[in-house]
């Protein structure tokens, strides 16, 4: 009330957005970890793992029209490594 912020709508729904985007991540790197350490996957894993990656696609989409910004920094683009040595150049980002 006074002197208070009040958080926006747009924001609330922002921060939910990149939240589902990061829990599909994770989701997306657990099942292929398991497709790639199992001997016998089935069909519907198969395809659930495409359903998320479709939904991963749209999601970042959709973050990337609203000009969503993470809360915090994250890894990913570089994945779990350590990115200060991987991120590229000023020379490499324009190729």
């Amino acid at each position: 009330m006074f002197g208070r912020k009040k958080m926006s709508v747009q924001k609330m729904e922002d921060d939910r957005l990149l939240d589902n985007i990061h829990q599909i991540q994770r989701r997306i790197g657990n099942t292929q970890r398991m497709i790639n350490n199992s001997v016998d996957v089935d069909d519907t894993t198969r395809i659930h793992l495409k359903l998320d990656q479709l939904k991963y696609q749209f999601l970042y989409l959709e973050a990337r029209r609203r000009k969503a910004q993470a809360k915090a920094t994250t890894n990913i683009i570089f994945g779990e490594e350590d990115t200060f040595l991987k991120q590229p150049s000023r020379a490499e980002k324009h190729w």
